[in-house]
């Protein structure tokens, strides 16, 4: 029986600090008799990549044990970001009387009691404030100097430290969704976990509820008015083992995993179950407590892809 080892360098884009690096791709494939498809699967079996600890942190790869776990099974809405109704205020003179002066502008952001304009009553001659009830920014102003308050709002003043994801959930999901069940949301590249709080009819008898969940936008990243997408938890699933999504890569028709031995990577195949938005349930291939690349696995991927074609030829 013959060993070979064929050794290839690539270069390495993950990381701009690094201007090169080396990978070694080995495979060890068994010669003897036999026809040319037999010894290509044994060859495929032995295949694996070599790469120093120090390499995969350079370029970023990551690993982790398989362990079970729990999916956690959901459905999918949209909504917008709302002003919380309780961090909304409209305010009015207390007694009608004229506007003799006004301190606050649209925009601007006023502390708890903070004087937004005098009055003067048209009963008892006197000037009083028009106070905040609480912090926030003024979003509406319809007071100027001579005019009459004539129990119109003057000021609306909201505070945006919490706000509501308003998310429309359609007849075909409402039968699985309900009050009290958490629900990730997400912006952008921000996420926020939260419970749905109440679940109400849509005005104008439009063709879906309304979930509401409460949101900490102290960060301010969360501004009413944004299109959000919420994935609610319907359901929990434990299984005996999961991995990362990321973990995947689709190579020679089967899905794999790249299973770490030492410094040896080896694609492992592996049959796949139910899945949530962040992990995968495996049902065979491998065993609780292989240690599999979670972060960056497309770089072996693509490094056997490139050996074979060498190889090939």
């Amino acid at each position: 029986m013959k060993r070979s080892t064929l050794t290839i360098t690539i270069l390495s884009s993950c990381r701009v600090a690094l201007l090169a690096s080396a990978l070694l791709i080995s495979f060890a494939a068994i010669s003897g008799e036999g026809d040319h498809d037999d010894e290509k699967k044994d060859e495929h079996r032995n295949e694996f990549v070599t790469m120093t600890q120090e390499m995969a942190a350079q370029v970023g790869v990551t690993t982790q044990a398989v362990s079970a776990g729990t999916l956690n099974i959901t459905k999918t809405v949209y909504g917008n970001v709302v002003t919380d109704p309780a961090s909304l205020s409209h305010i009015r003179a207390r007694f009608d009387g004229v506007v003799t002066r006004v301190n606050a502008n649209l925009g601007d952001k006023v502390k708890k009691g903070a004087a937004l304009a005098v009055v003067e009553s048209n009963e008892s001659l006197k000037s009083y404030s028009l106070t905040a009830p609480f912090a926030g920014t003024v979003i509406a102003r319809h007071a100027n100097e001579g005019e009459l308050s004539n129990g119109q709002v003057l000021f609306s003043l909201a505070n945006y430290d919490s706000v509501w994801a308003q998310l429309k959930v359609f007849p075909n999901q409402l039968r699985s969704v309900a009050e009290q069940q958490a629900v990730q949301l997400t912006l952008a590249d921000s996420t926020f976990d939260t419970v749905i709080s109440h679940i109400l009819p849509s005005p104008d008898e439009q063709p879906y509820v309304l979930a509401y969940a409460n949101i900490d936008n102290t960060s301010g990243h969360w501004p009413v008015g944004a299109a959000v997408l919420g994935n609610i938890t319907i359901d929990t699933l434990d299984v005996s083992m999961l991995v990362p999504k990321t973990a995947i890569q689709e190579y020679e028709g089967n899905n794999v995993v790249f299973v770490k031995k030492g410094d040896e990577y080896h694609p492992e195949p592996v049959s796949l179950g139910k899945q949530d938005a962040d992990n995968i349930e495996v049902l065979s291939g491998i065993a609780v407590s292989d240690v599999v690349v979670v972060n960056n696995s497309f770089l072996f991927k693509a490094d056997l892809e490139k050996s074979e074609a060498g190889h090939d030829h």
